[in-house]
């Protein structure tokens, strides 16, 4: 696929919140050979959305789709994204977009990776299952296939996966509405719900706001000490690390 026709989509988060691990995720797109283009953006109008703004989403989403519509194949890191082209977009305001995959979708198919060398990379993780990607779109085997091309990972299974996945407060604009209500969820949800280990090294996952989020809960909620060290990483981070100099 020539770079004309792979839109990589970087979505607000990354692009105003998360600069390192966007720079990250495409230098990872690079080193595997993949070409890709991206473009000055709009909001995707998601948060519009959920807010209730309908007349005011209607009409971003016709201009946002304008500049989409010439790729064969977007590609997204952000699920709240993808979930807005796919179902927002695509399903409630009949708007024809190109197919659209979350990052760890497209890495997961079939080819994406087969010339990749990974090194061992020893650590103990947790992999948090995304509402946005998991719940809502379905998405839990692609991100734990790429976590298991990584040798020397030991991946700590807690309680709760998958579709009973304890959300971690950062979706759904509580963020924006009550920030201390969903850094404490978070908190909650990893020390209570998943009961993190103190040895565990990092969490795991792929949504910017869930890395935002359970970044805060750590830093803000939580008083064990060699639990506040625990590190909260895009799973492209970890590849990145897996793929070496």
């Amino acid at each position: 696929m020539s770079q004309n026709e792979l839109l990589f989509w970087r979505g607000c988060t990354y692009r105003n919140q998360l600069p390192e691990e966007l720079k990250n995720i495409e230098e990872v797109l690079q080193r595997l050979g993949i070409r890709f283009k991206t473009i000055e953006e709009k909001c995707c109008g998601y948060p519009l959305y959920l807010a209730g703004y309908l007349k005011e989403t209607r009409e971003l989403a016709a201009e946002v789709s304008k500049v989409l519509k010439p790729f064969k194949l977007i590609v997204t890191a952000c699920p709240a994204c993808l979930r807005s082209f796919k179902e927002v977009y695509q399903e409630q305001l009949n708007i024809e977009l190109p197919p659209v995959l979350h990052l760890t979708q497209f890495l997961a198919e079939k080819g994406t990776l087969d010339n990749a060398k990974f090194k061992q990379v020893n650590m103990k993780v947790m992999y948090h299952d995304p509402c946005e990607l998991g719940r809502e779109l379905g998405v839990y085997e692609e991100p734990r296939k790429l976590l298991n091309l990584v040798p020397g990972l030991k991946i700590f299974e807690q309680r709760f996966t998958r579709e009973s996945s304890a959300c971690c407060g950062g979706g759904g604009l509580l963020p924006a509405f009550s920030p201390s209500i969903a850094s404490m969820e978070a908190a909650r949800k990893l020390t209570q719900e998943d009961k993190v280990p103190a040895d565990l090294d990092a969490v795991v996952t792929t949504c910017p706001q869930c890395v935002l989020n359970m970044r805060r809960g750590l830093q803000m909620w939580v008083e064990d000490e060699a639990l506040k060290k625990i590190r909260v990483l895009d799973l492209t981070q970890l590849l990145s690390q897996a793929l070496g100099d």
